[in-house]
């Protein structure tokens, strides 16, 4: 499955910003990751949001999915995640995108 541009753009600017933007990024908030996904709509657009929720859909759809594999291969963040950390994230990522 070949990633969107979208994907590759939120996951360099997640790592760009992510300490030293977002420093509580990783907390169990509801609404710990919201700027990041602001930001993200504020420099790529709408589309950009659409493109990427389609496809974190289709990568969520499957729960066999290595999506750990799949981040180091496709991302461009170097930050490592485990396989777990990524599907919160994205689902996260959903649900944010879901409410606009």
């Amino acid at each position: 499955m070949k990633a969107p541009q979208a994907f590759h753009d939120f996951t360099l600017q997640f790592h760009q910003d992510l300490d030293l933007v977002y420093p509580d990024w990783a907390s169990d908030a509801p609404t710990a990751r919201h700027e990041i996904y602001k930001s993200f709509r504020r420099q790529y657009g709408d589309q950009a949001v659409r493109d990427l929720n389609a496809f974190t859909a289709r990568l969520l759809s499957d729960e066999q999915t290595n999506l750990e594999s799949f981040w180091f291969r496709e991302s461009r963040s170097d930050w490592v995640i485990s396989n777990d950390g990524i599907r919160r994230l994205l689902k996260d990522f959903q649900t944010w995108a879901s409410s606009l």
